[in-house]
């Protein structure tokens, strides 16, 4: 995966970090992971959980994605997920992961806006990271940027002796 050192003139990647809003509620039983290790989860994954508003209800739909500069980016075809980022909706994102047997696991939630990118430059330098969805049958030829307004994330555990499986599994 190449690495993009700025986004197009409507942000820098630092101004984009630096908006962000990291939800650091404490709640039994789970460990708040902090902004660095929800944005390294989100860089390690690469498909995830996009949550939209689709006629007045709510849809989660599975996306490819890849995490550039702050923004979630993906693909898509014409559709729901495409009409939301027309309008420039607030959706929802969720990646997550467990153990079964260690009964242990973590997720990361993004809430922001999605935006279809419009901007030729910015749709050529999506081009060259490898976002390809899974069903190919269908082209997918628009690219959807999901701006991270809000981003939280949790480590859950069973009891205090599991905080060493915690970085393990990360």
């Amino acid at each position: 995966m190449e690495d993009v050192s700025r986004l197009p003139p409507e942000s820098s990647p630092q101004e984009s970090l630096a908006s962000v809003t990291l939800l650091t509620t404490q709640h039994q039983g789970m460990d708040i992971l902090d902004a660095e290790e929800c944005e390294e989860l989100l860089r390690n994954e690469v498909v995830g959980r996009l949550a939209i508003s689709d006629a007045g209800q709510p849809i989660i739909l599975p996306i490819n994605y890849v995490l550039v500069a702050g923004s979630i980016l993906f693909r898509t075809a014409p559709g729901s997920k495409l009409d939301v980022a027309q309008r420039s909706e607030r959706v929802a994102f969720e990646i997550d992961d467990w153990d079964e047997e260690t009964r242990t696991g973590w997720s990361v939630l993004v809430k922001g806006r999605a935006h279809e990118i419009a901007d030729e430059w910015f749709i050529a330098l999506c081009e060259h990271f490898e976002v390809e969805p899974w069903a190919d049958h269908i082209p997918r030829d628009h690219w959807i940027r999901v701006s991270i307004d809000e981003l939280s994330g949790r480590w859950i555990f069973r009891g205090p002796q599991e905080t060493t499986v915690r970085k393990e599994f990360l």
